[in-house]
């Protein structure tokens, strides 16, 4: 099956002119009408051309549903992502919450003193009223003797220590918090990197390839696609460092005076550097295209990297890429795919029939030839 993305440009094109989807299909199906039997019906099993009365909607609803099954699932597995993500994150907020609650048990805890217990603070609110109980105390009569007013200044030392404490503790726990918050996002964005390669031929820019570091890359039978992502203020390709050879490539940017290299080393199989290039598509990415010198499918792009398993991939041939011989064979399918449907004789069937007809045509010309010579006998006799 040929890759959906491989006319993007041209219908984009399309639709950018004509503005609407309404005034899209219209376009389509009016070259339909133009260059196709699409919308002639046959009346008749002569007829060579059209389709069977009710095929063409048939045809169209199919096409319709199948789409429509794609985008509904791409809707279920959106749903489901955010879901995830939201529980998540209600995980991360309760396990927060639990290291709020465990430094501040810590840090509420008093001294112990032999002579005289001091109730515990549990909120700073209470601390300060017991910092309020001991100074009522300071303010006994001096009878007590001058070792009661020592006691009663080293219990007012303890209590206002306790209120720093307690003070200090809800900032390291929200210190706390945010490592834990920081730790789950860092651990959701690498999950939601694909690693398998039913996941990499979703995307069409990892399409028989894989997702790297700094890069992704797709290939077709003739040429490798490479996309490195850049920066948002390189803008111009002059900020960028691109060196093809014919077994190494390199990507490079400009940034504050300095080079930054984002993807070198050398290729796993050769290309022809004369019919390589690239080009910048601004603030998003450098993309390479390289064409390869011998037909077939890579494992990866640089020497080192994870290979990929050819074996999951779909290695398809695009018309475009077929010598005559090959897009003669794909037509003659194509055709005797359409006769099947339309219940007429496929090629194998006509070449048949018409050395059928071709051995009828010599037996009459030979009895032809015959009674010819018998009637110029009789008419020597005569």
């Amino acid at each position: 099956m040929a890759s959906p993305e491989m006319y993007d440009t041209a219908l984009l094109g399309i639709l950018q002119h004509q503005g609407k989807i309404e005034n899209f299909l219209d376009v389509m199906f009016g070259f339909l009408y133009r260059r196709t039997d699409f919308f002639r019906t046959m009346r008749s099993k002569e007829d060579r051309m059209g389709f069977p009365p009710g095929v063409q909607e048939k045809m169209l609803y199919s096409i319709f549903k199948k789409w429509q099954h794609y985008a509904t699932q791409d809707e279920e597995r959106m749903m489901k992502k955010l879901q995830e993500k939201a529980e998540k994150e209600r995980q991360a907020a309760a396990a927060a919450s639990a290291v709020v609650e465990e430094v501040e048990v810590e840090t509420t805890q008093a001294p112990e003193n032999t002579e005289n217990k001091t109730d515990k603070p549990s909120s700073p609110e209470q601390a300060k009223t017991q910092t309020v109980a001991t100074s009522n105390v300071d303010t006994a009569p001096a009878s007590e003797g001058q070792s009661g007013g020592q006691k009663d200044e080293e219990r007012k030392e303890r209590t206002e220590g306790e209120t720093v404490d307690t003070k200090e503790a809800p900032k390291d726990a929200s210190k706390t918090d945010a490592k834990t918050v920081e730790g789950t996002e860092a651990k959701e964005g690498a999950a939601a990197k694909p690693t398998s390669q039913e996941e990499f031929q979703q995307d069409a820019e990892s399409w028989n390839g894989a997702v790297r570091e700094n890069y992704k890359w797709a290939q077709h039978i003739h040429e490798v696609e490479i996309r490195v992502h850049v920066p948002q203020n390189i803008k111009k390709a002059k900020d960028c460092v691109v060196d093809i050879k014919n077994n190494f490539v390199k990507v490079a940017i400009k940034d504050g005076g300095q080079v930054k290299v984002l993807m070198e080393g050398k290729l796993t199989n050769k290309i022809i550097c004369e019919e390589s290039m690239w080009s910048l598509e601004p603030g998003k990415c450098v993309q390479v295209n390289l064409e390869k010198e011998k037909e077939y499918w890579w494992k990866a792009v640089l020497v080192g990297e994870p290979e990929i398993d050819i074996q999951k991939i779909e290695p398809i041939k695009h018309m475009h890429d077929m010598d005559d011989e090959e897009q003669s064979g794909v037509q003659r399918m194509m055709f005797d795919q359409h006769q099947k449907m339309m219940g007429k004789p496929q090629s194998h069937e006509m070449v048949s029939l018409l050395l059928f007809l071709h051995w009828v045509l010599h037996l009459s010309l030979l009895h032809l030839k015959i009674h010819r010579a018998a009637f110029f006998s009789l008419l020597s006799l005569v």
